[in-house]
């Protein structure tokens, strides 16, 4: 499959104009999408923000005129309804054809706590968003109204009067442990994981991935295997790695195993991240050549569409340098 090279747009680190002006500048450099980060609470405390993604990709996609657009991630169980989430992407797929998808996934308690107080086991919510998944589908293709009596959701004769472009919209489902990729296979378009051991998503995660699709009755070599990864560019190293820090977070495991959900505590955890262990896990760079390499070591993997987050202290040289970048990681 070939390879897309797409931005993330990050909500929860850039205003959202500026995100928006990103997305534009990354679009005329040559990037194959744009994703925005679906999130309440920022990965990060300070000089953080947390703009609402469906609302910025609406200007964003009338900004922008060729690249494919996905939120990255939206968790469809607890502070949405599914129905709303069918909703919304059958909206933006109908006014902008083959240029909308949604990526779903069990959610991050930064996120859902806050609005909700609820925090189920991770079993409970990938129960959870298999059934968003369904319901989200049922809506999207049925010429009649739906009624449905799931285990979580219901549908009362529900029926979406603005159907999507083909009445679909492509899905990326998240998939990072064996049994979220597995899911994402029998459940999902394509897959959706984050930056992970090369090895792992090469052995483990991919093969899961496509397990999944192949006992779903799917084609694996025709789905995606996408992936969120930070980067930072920068003529000086240090800078290069400490312009990752706001992700560095991500990289504690107790983060995704508790119900950790204020972004100060998170912060704290982040800033004990060693540096060696943000150069291993994201991709800090002072050229070209290194941004290249380090998305050919994923590429490798199995990797074929990338989402690359902008930590660049220079964000619009972030951005330029691709110029560079892309021709050489695509062709």
């Amino acid at each position: 499959m070939q390879t897309k090279i797409g931005y993330f747009a990050s909500l929860e680190q850039y205003r959202p104009m500026d995100a928006l002006e990103q997305a534009v500048r990354a679009e005329k450099i040559g990037f194959d999408s744009v994703w925005a980060d679906d999130h309440f609470h920022p990965w990060y405390h300070e000089n953080a923000q947390s703009a609402q993604a469906w609302a910025w990709m609406g200007a964003a996609l009338q900004a922008t005129k060729r690249v494919f657009m996905s939120t990255c991630i939206t968790c469809p169980i607890l502070r949405y309804n599914p129905a709303i989430v069918a909703q919304t992407f059958a909206t933006l797929r109908q006014m902008y054809p083959k240029r909308v998808g949604v990526a779903v996934g069990a959610g991050e308690a930064m996120n859902e706590v806050p609005v909700t107080g609820k925090w189920p086991s991770v079993t409970e919510r990938q129960e959870m968003t298999v059934e968003a998944v369904q319901v989200m589908r049922k809506l999207w293709e049925s010429d009649e109204p739906v009624t449905f009596k799931g285990k979580y959701f219901v549908l009362d004769k529900a029926f979406l009067y603005t159907k999507p472009e083909d009445k679909t919209v492509p899905l990326y489902f998240s998939g990072m442990g064996p049994k979220g990729a597995k899911l994402a296979g029998m459940y999902g378009d394509h897959l959706m994981t984050v930056a992970a051991d090369p090895a792992t998503l090469k052995n483990v995660t991919i093969p899961k991935f496509e397990e999944g699709a192949r006992e779903a009755g799917k084609d694996p070599s025709k789905m995606e295997h996408a992936m969120l990864i930070w980067y930072s560019v920068d003529p000086d190293p240090d800078k290069a790695v400490e312009g990752n820090r706001f992700w560095a977070g991500c990289l504690v495991p107790s983060m995704f195993k508790y119900k950790v959900y204020d972004p100060k505590e998170v912060q704290l955890h982040a800033n004990l991240v060693h540096c060696d262990t943000i150069k291993e896990n994201y991709i800090c760079a002072t050229d070209a050549e290194g941004l290249i390499k380090g998305i050919e070591r994923f590429k490798e993997a199995g990797i074929d569409h990338f989402c690359l987050g902008n930590s660049s202290p220079n964000v619009n040289y972030g951005i330029d340098i691709f110029k560079e970048v892309i021709p050489a990681v695509t062709e």
